[in-house]
């Protein structure tokens, strides 16, 4: 077996790029920190046959020593760059958004392992559904399998759920008590699924519930649609449809909402993800600060209820969604490609939201400009005043949100309205924070 040196320092990217190349490419990972621990190795093991490292790993020019080493020491070994990278010539770079997918194909291709059998083994057989999900129904289309894991390469699935079984609440429940996070499907049934669990949940969305109810069903919808989202990259008529029924939904749940401790409490004990989490709270702020301006209409909240749904719909983890700042950005522990994903997911978001056949108009300029820049990338240290008043009042919203959800972070509520302040310093914004004051005290 051939044996690759691996240079991640995020763990999970780390994990991730490690069980597709020995999946896929039938390659022995071998990890290492940085350049210097790898050379360290190549001392006493110089028959390496491919190393993969970040272009910089913690101010380290990682991929520049490791190539300086190779050509002085008169080694053959290939050089996989994650990152741009001025030796282009030399190595092979991947520039972001690195996906594990080209990660596995290039080295299968330097490795010189058959690329049409790579291609096969990455169409999985078996696709995960989120255990969320069945809490929803009572019955599937198709068989369902938990995956056991047999060794560090390989799965076994066993069918746990028949087509056309039927099963309640306590059934899932237990499940997810021994740890479960999700099912599986075949792949040849994911759509057809989909259409299924969505069309289950939009009647649902239509029917009399509890608040609590209508918030936890909308939450679920709103992870769907954001999972179809990520892994398609497109609206098709059952996402369209089924975003849709959410935003109805939720704005029916916003104006039916109670007093805020109530929800922030409730929303923090529930099983709704992060995401719904901000995406509900935010509605619910900028529905408060509209009841309170004079020129707000009726159609506004439909409109920043849209901005809330799909400000982030196309962002995958809660330390993306959390960032707000181009500081935060470049703090952060986030891959290179996630950041990627974050500094364009306001343009990513707009572009997904002209495949929406009735999408209100203007939408798509207010989402490009929700972190105060006009064309939609990264954010503005200090937003300009010449933005739509709507897209203030989500922003001030959001901004508020995003503190509220990090307990611990301020002192107390006045600790929380000086932040506001800090972050948005133009008098329009203080006008709008003022008035959300109200809701705080």
């Amino acid at each position: 077996m051939s044996q690759t040196i691996l240079i991640e320092d995020n763990s999970d990217i780390n994990n991730l790029f490690t069980l597709n190349l020995q999946s896929y490419a039938g390659t022995n990972v071998i990890h290492r920190k940085n350049a210097e621990d790898a050379i360290e190795l190549l001392k006493i093991l110089p028959m390496v046959n491919l190393i993969i490292a970040r272009n910089k790993i913690q101010g380290e020019e990682t991929i520049e020593k490791l190539y300086d080493y190779i050509k002085t020491a008169g080694l053959d070994i290939p050089l996989i760059c994650l990152g741009t990278h001025p030796l282009e010539a030399q190595v092979t770079v991947l520039k972001e958004p690195i996906l594990w997918e080209n990660v596995v194909r290039t080295a299968a291709k330097i490795l010189g392992v058959n690329l049409t059998e790579v291609a096969k083994r990455l169409k999985p057989d078996f696709v995960p559904v989120n255990l969320q999900y069945f809490y929803e129904i009572q019955e599937t289309p198709c068989d369902v399998y938990i995956r056991i894991k047999k060794s560090t390469t390989e799965f076994q699935y066993v069918k746990r759920i028949h087509s056309k079984d039927t099963f309640n609440f306590s059934d899932i429940e237990k499940y997810e008590q021994s740890g479960l996070k999700e099912f599986f499907i075949s792949k040849d049934y994911e759509q057809y699924f989909v259409n299924f669990i969505s069309s289950k949940i939009m009647a649902k969305l239509e029917d009399n519930m509890s608040a609590e109810q209508r918030l936890v069903t909308t939450g679920i919808s709103y992870d769907l649609v954001n999972e179809q989202i990520v892994r398609a990259g497109m609206l098709d008529d059952t996402t369209v449809e089924l975003s849709d029924s959410s935003i109805v939904s939720m704005v029916k749940s916003v104006k039916e909402s109670p007093k805020l401790n109530k929800l922030l409490s409730f929303l923090f004990t529930s099983k709704i993800s992060y995401a719904y989490q901000r995406c509900h709270m935010v509605t619910v702020i900028c529905h408060y600060i509209l009841s309170k301006l004079e020129l707000s209409k009726p159609q506004h909240l439909d409109l920043l209820s849209f901005i809330s749904f799909f400000s982030d719909i196309t962002l995958k983890t809660r330390s993306q969604i959390e960032i707000n700042s181009l500081e935060e950005l470049e703090m952060s522990d986030l891959s290179d490609e996630e950041k990627y994903a974050v500094t364009y997911h306001a343009r990513d978001a707009a572009r997904i939201l002209k495949q929406h056949p009735e999408a209100p108009q203007g939408i798509e300029q207010l989402i490009l400009e929700q972190h105060g820049r006009k064309d939609g990338v990264g954010f503005a240290d200090d937003p300009p005043e010449d933005l739509h008043n709507l897209t203030k009042i989500f922003m001030v919203a959001d901004g508020f949100v995003k503190f509220s959800l990090k307990p611990g972070v301020f002192k107390d509520k006045s600790d929380l309205v000086n932040a506001l302040y800090n972050r948005f310093k133009g008098p329009s914004y203080h006008k709008i924070i003022k008035v959300l004051e109200g809701k705080i005290e």
